[in-house]
């Protein structure tokens, strides 16, 4: 029998999972993604517990803006993709547990940025790499 925590893992990573498709269209549209840049940026400030993980989220954010202005290329599309799709999961008010839900709404959200932000740890650290041998930190 599943755990409420399995299930609930899942269902995150099912919602995850369909923000993939929805990250291709971003992927090709640089108004769309700086707009997805600005709502997440504004949508960290709400989520608790994001702290520890800021730097990492910076570095994700940095990795994904010079992937789009073809400044870093040395990583996957299916590696960005999944940033990209967690951003839009973040930035959506209505996914799993809603904001709307007081004191639960964000927690899905930090749950996620903790999912991608693991499955991605590797690029972000080859990301960091590059970022110091070439000057851009």
């Amino acid at each position: 029998m599943k755990t409420k925590r399995e299930y609930s893992e899942r269902k995150l990573m099912k919602s995850l999972n369909e923000n993939k498709e929805k990250a291709k269209a971003f992927l090709d549209d640089d108004v769309k993604m700086e707009g997805l840049f600005r709502d997440f940026e504004e949508k960290l400030k709400l989520i608790p517990k994001v702290g520890k993980r800021a730097s990492d989220l910076a570095v994700l954010l940095s990795m994904l803006r010079a992937y789009i202005k073809k400044q870093y290329t040395d990583v996957s599309l299916s590696t960005i993709l999944l940033g990209i799709a967690g951003l839009i999961y973040v930035v959506n008010p209505m996914d799993v547990v809603p904001e709307y839900i007081l004191g639960v709404g964000l927690l899905d959200d930090a749950a996620i940025l903790g999912i991608i932000l693991q499955a991605m740890h590797m690029d972000l650290n080859k990301y960091k790499k590059w970022q110091e041998e070439n000057g851009k930190r």
